[in-house]
């Protein structure tokens, strides 16, 4: 991947950045890396874990409907141009493994996350992306007409050495 292919619309007066028209926020990873491990170590990992799955898995449904509209894409193609749009805004690279709206399943792979990379704490480290993945997977199941609560899991992560990725499987 070479320049960013996310269109960005600055206001000239308000300064406000917006990708499809929805407002941006541009930040050094070290601020987001370093304010995780902060915020963990505050809360415990597992309540903030809770408390991220269940604001990334809203947010991810919320970006999801919005984009729906605002490129008319079908639910699937939706939900890989979700996955897309991460990969390109530099959490690490996406790969959709499977998606089974009838099984209610699927896996996805992340290479280069933002959080092995900068390795701090014990893995599991990418637990942050189980809610993009619950968010964007009830959005599908949502448009497939079986809304069902998801779960996800962080299969293996890269910040053990001993994997190449991070894994996750999720599912209704």
């Amino acid at each position: 991947m070479a320049n960013p292919q996310v269109p960005i619309d600055v206001d000239p007066e308000t300064g406000i950045w917006r990708t499809d028209g929805l407002p941006m926020v541009y930040l050094p990873r070290h601020f987001l890396v370093n304010n995780h491990v902060a915020v963990e170590e505050a809360l415990g990992r597992d309540a903030y874990r809770a408390i991220l799955l269940a604001a990334t898995e809203k947010s991810a449904i919320h970006w999801c409907r919005a984009e729906m509209k605002t490129h008319s894409l079908s639910a699937e193609a939706t939900f890989r141009h979700y996955f897309k749009r991460l990969s390109q805004r530099g959490w690490g690279q996406f790969s959709i493994g499977r998606i089974d709206t009838a099984g209610r399943n699927g896996t996805i792979t992340l290479r280069n996350s933002i959080f092995t990379l900068e390795a701090k704490g014990q893995p599991p480290l990418c637990y942050m992306f189980e809610g993009f993945m619950t968010g964007a997977f009830r959005f599908l199941l949502e448009a497939a007409g079986t809304d069902h609560a998801v779960t996800c899991t962080e299969t293996h992560c890269a910040g053990d050495r001993a994997h190449a990725d991070c894994g996750f499987a999720f599912g209704a």
